[in-house]
């Protein structure tokens, strides 16, 4: 995988991991705040509930202390006139329970015996001891009281105020409010909320209020907002989300009396997540193709001198040291980097200038060893040029020449000619400097080329090859021309060592970055002492050969940076390897 890619799929994927860790961060603070939100006004409901509670029994008091203080009504007390009072107060009841919910308004003697109850005026001399300790503590203490208070009409706002005349102590009078059904409906008028109170009752709870237009919670929830927890929950109701808060209310004593239930449309709460939670999603969105495109160009713009210093560094590894070195005139990493690839082309350039005096050095060296050879070798067909050429001129000056005998002298002088320009042009190929032109080659593809020529030029019957390919198909930097070359000559020994015909395997291999291109044959093979001579040149054991074949190819190979090896094959014959480095 390239640089560029990598970059591009891992900043991506540190991308992706932040924004889906940061969008459920944010979306959970924001569900945190929406929560809160929806906590204080379900709280601040529950302080309106414990305010207007309140006020109902401070007017209640208000009230009560008022009467309380009535010199009519401390007369009407000491007296025990229970009509008197009665018509003394029943037309402010009845104004009082219409225009400000009053619904109960009574008198009590000490130490709580109902003496006059205005909204029950038949009912009267109960004793209320057992029950109302509000009137029990107000007639003992002389003190008023308020509050919550179970009575015979069940839960109610009340106030007691006590009655005395100096220090005699008449009795008290008692307002009391709805904390019912009227109560709920009005607070759901005034603030919007729904709201209903529960009783507890054997074991379970009833409820005697509600504005809600479905079953409270379970029992199990107020018995735990009774025990003094305050609890929220969320839910849905026809459709539309909810938040409900359950809390205990307190008596006059501060005993819990009773759970207030408490609920809110939690639409717009809903709402406000939701378009958090798209724009969160939509920024995250944004940010995560922004910081792509980002990516995208900072790998860009570091991949594409990479890329493109690549390209030189492999024409430079194949071996065009013409090519230009891109980004030099940069003063960051990939400066120093083509620097460093321009000291690189000037070291290989010079190598390849010291292999190829090298390798010229060596040809020029072999004429030393060559000289003798070259003379011996020449020396013959000169010679046999010079007899036939002297032999010719003593026909020639005969009175009658014989025309066959001189044609045929020609023809040996001919046939010497040609056998003498061939060691020359040997010679001249092993000496003279080629151009060489290397690039990547797979050596598989080399093999198929050498041998769709090698069955244009063989003539022989009776030949076969056995071809077996490298499964990876391994690549060299060769001079094409000069590797088939040396195959060729290979397989032309291999064929002339079997004049009756035969098998040729033909096999290439890689092992430890070297590539094996191997040609073994079924002949006579070598004696130790030819092996030994076997790549000296004119060294041959073919009757009419110049024994420099081998020494070409050898030299050829040599200048690849490889070797040429030759072995015994097993059961007969000889195997002649060339090994070369392998190219990615």
């Amino acid at each position: 995988m390239r640089i560029k890619t990598r970059l591009t799929v891992w900043y991506a994927v540190l991308l992706v991991a932040t924004v889906a860790v940061l969008v459920p961060i944010i979306l959970e603070g924001v569900s945190d705040t929406i929560a809160r939100a929806e906590e204080r006004e379900l709280r601040g409901y529950l302080a309106a509930v414990e305010a207007t509670a309140g006020l109902r029994t401070n007017t209640a008091l208000a009230l009560a202390e008022l009467v309380a203080a009535s010199p009519d009504v401390k007369g009407d007390m000491a007296g025990r006139d229970r009509d008197r009072l009665m018509a003394r107060m029943a037309e402010s009841f009845a104004t009082l329970r219409r225009d400000a919910g009053v619904e109960q308004f009574q008198f009590h003697l000490p130490p709580a015996v109902s003496f006059l109850r205005l909204h029950k005026p038949d009912r009267f001399g109960d004793d209320l001891t057992s029950f109302r300790q509000m009137v029990v503590e107000t007639n003992r203490s002389g003190q008023p009281a308020r509050g919550l208070e179970f009575g015979v009409a069940g839960l109610g706002v009340r106030a007691v105020a006590p009655i005395r005349d100096g220090e005699k102590e008449l009795g008290s009078v008692e307002f009391g409010l709805d904390f019912g059904q009227r109560f709920a409906d009005q607070f759901k008028t005034r603030f919007g909320a729904d709201i209903a109170v529960h009783l507890p009752e054997g074991g379970g709870f009833r409820t005697v209020a509600t504005t809600i237009g479905r079953p409270g919670s379970d029992d199990e929830l107020k018995k735990a907002a009774l025990a003094g927890a305050t609890l929220i929950r969320r839910g849905g109701d026809q459709g539309r989300p909810v938040a409900t808060l359950l809390a205990a209310m307190p008596d006059y004593s501060g005993a819990p009396a009773a759970v207030v239930e408490i609920t809110i449309d939690a639409s717009d709460y809903q709402a406000q997540y939701a378009r958090a939670r798209s724009r969160a999603l939509l920024v995250g969105a944004a940010v995560l193709l922004a910081g792509l495109a980002v990516v995208w160009l900072i790998a860009r713009t570091l991949s594409r001198p990479l890329i493109t210093m690549t390209e030189a560094m492999h024409r430079l590894a194949e071996g065009d040291i013409a090519v230009a070195v891109p980004a030099a005139g940069r003063r960051d990493e990939i400066g120093e980097m083509a620097q460093a690839m321009f000291v690189f082309k000037q070291n290989r350039a010079e190598i390849e200038r010291q292999r190829a005096e090298r390798d010229q050095f060596s040809r020029l060296g072999m004429l030393g060893e060559m000289a003798s050879n070259i003379a011996h070798e020449l020396n013959q067909p000169l010679a046999s040029i010079l007899n036939y050429g002297q032999g010719m001129v003593r026909m020639l000056d005969a009175p009658d020449p014989d025309h066959a005998m001189l044609a045929t002298g020609a023809r040996a002088v001919a046939q010497q000619a040609e056998r003498a320009a061939a060691i020359i042009q040997k010679i001249r190929g092993l000496v003279r400097r080629r151009p060489q032109h290397r690039s990547r080659h797979a050596i598989n593809d080399l093999v198929q080329e050498s041998l769709a020529l090698f069955d244009r030029e063989a003539g022989g019957d009776g030949l076969s090859i056995a071809v077996r390919m490298a499964d990876t198909n391994p690549a060299i930097l060769a001079d094409r021309v000069e590797i088939q070359q040396v195959l060729l000559n290979l397989l032309h020994n291999a064929e002339e060592a079997m004049p009756d015909g035969g098998e040729v395997v033909l096999a290439t291999s890689l092992a430890d970055g070297l590539v094996r291109l191997s040609v073994a044959d079924r002949g006579p093979g070598l004696t130790p002492e030819s092996r030994e001579k076997l790549f000296h040149p004119f060294f041959t054991t073919k009757p009419d050969g110049l024994g420099l074949g081998l020494s070409i190819c050898r030299t050829i190979v040599e200048s690849h940076g490889g070797r040429m090896d030759a072995a015994d094959n097993p059961g007969g014959g000889l195997v002649m390897t060339v090994t070369l480095p392998s190219v990615p």
